[in-house]
């Protein structure tokens, strides 16, 4: 956390928060790419699931994906000849990881990978969060450039996202289904309660698990305004202290 700078804390739960406020799985893939897309520097910012049985793959990228279809296709039948693929397969470690960390540059520039994924392109650097959804499943929130390479700041921020990705992909349908419209995005459904805009942002950030002061920093206010928030939050609600009231709002939202 303490690689983390204070400046890169607000636009991270931005990111969580429009990753959240998707409306179906195709939404989130886009809210992801779009809030982590304005977080660290790169060429491409891309998510993707994998169904490594049937090579059927869900791609979102930010620009636009400039890959061939020649080239996804080359990468869903041979995901493992991507280093980065291999060494999370082989360690199940689920931080963040540059692919400088697990081949050495002269190493990756030979592989079958970089010869027919990226050379096209000259993306030499990549830095990847896996997710393993199933056995057979894979995802990933990665980003591609051609120079410099990521640092460990960037590393840091990925691992901090982590944790709320993980949380909201459990939220939405299968990938491969056509996705359903589950009605209003999480801040709509809460000033639905009777509550005002400002009022179903605190709400929101308390279900996340945020205290006061962690939200009076997210949302650029003082602490006094957001617990003068909670108190009408309160009122409004009819709860009797700030833990009913988020146990209140995650039934109200279907996830307690």
């Amino acid at each position: 956390m303490s690689l983390i700078p204070p400046a890169q804390w607000r636009p991270l739960f931005d990111a969580v928060y429009e990753m959240n406020t998707a409306t179906d799985h195709a939404d989130f893939l886009s809210a992801v790419v779009k809030g982590m897309s304005r977080l660290i520097p790169a060429d491409l910012c891309l998510v993707h699931v994998l169904d490594r049985k049937t090579q059927k793959i869900v791609i979102r990228t930010i620009p636009k994906n400039p890959y061939t279809e020649e080239e996804v296709a080359f990468y869903a039948a041979n995901p493992n000849g991507d280093p980065l693929v291999a060494y999370f397969d082989q360690t199940k470690d689920p931080k963040a990881r540059r692919r400088s960390d697990v081949i050495s540059d002269q190493e990756y520039l030979e592989t079958p990978h970089f010869i027919h994924c990226q050379k096209r392109l000259g993306f030499i650097y990549t830095l990847a969060l896996p997710v393993q959804i199933d056995a057979d499943t894979l995802g990933a929130l990665s980003y591609d450039c051609r120079g410099p390479d990521f640092t460990t700041r960037h590393c840091a921020l990925l691992d901090a996202f982590a944790p709320h990705f993980l949380q909201a992909w459990k939220r939405h349908p299968n990938p491969w289904e056509t996705a359903e419209n589950f009605g209003l995005p999480v801040r709509e459904r809460l000033h639905s309660l009777g509550l005002t805009v400002r009022e179903a942002d605190v709400l929101y950030w308390m279900t996340e698990g945020k205290q006061n002061r962690e939200i009076a920093t997210i949302l650029g206010r003082s602490l006094g305004t957001v617990q003068e928030h909670v108190a009408n939050i309160l009122k409004k609600l009819g709860q009797e202290n700030r833990h009913a009231a988020t146990v209140f709002a995650l039934r109200h939202l279907g996830i307690a």
